[in-house]
């Protein structure tokens, strides 16, 4: 997701899959009112959602840009015929504890229909 994407995200409506375990956090002024400031412009849209958001877009941003470097050979794409590869990476670790985490918290959730989530592919970055 683009930052940019938000605007939109935040004009639609769409029900989150929360957590079953809240988080406090404190957060600087600057930031906390930038928040506030977008709960005013979206007021359909929670506090809760729009952290949220945000956080993915950031998290999403920054795991693009992770390390990443080809393993072993996959399998070729059905689409393009081009070969994939097993990622070895900084980014590639950061999926597998994603993972281990996303399927901890599914299970704590009572989760019956886990999301689907992919570890093994390379990381879009100009490391490969």
């Amino acid at each position: 997701m683009k930052t940019k994407d938000l605007i939109t995200l935040w004009s639609a409506p769409d029900p989150p899959r929360l957590a079953p375990k809240q988080i406090s956090i404190r957060l600087p002024i600057l930031v906390s009112a930038k928040i506030a400031a977008l709960c005013d412009m979206y007021p359909k849209k929670t506090k809760t959602e729009i952290i949220g958001d945000l956080l993915t877009t950031a998290l999403e941003q920054l795991e693009s840009t992770l390390p990443s470097r080809k393993g072993q050979f996959w399998e070729n794409d059905p689409e393009s015929g081009e070969p994939l590869y097993h990622d070895v990476g900084v980014c590639a670790d950061f999926r597998r504890k994603t993972e281990k985490h996303l399927r901890e918290i599914e299970k704590e959730a009572g989760v019956t229909e886990p999301m689907e989530y992919t570890t093994n592919l390379i990381c879009s970055n100009d490391d490969l």
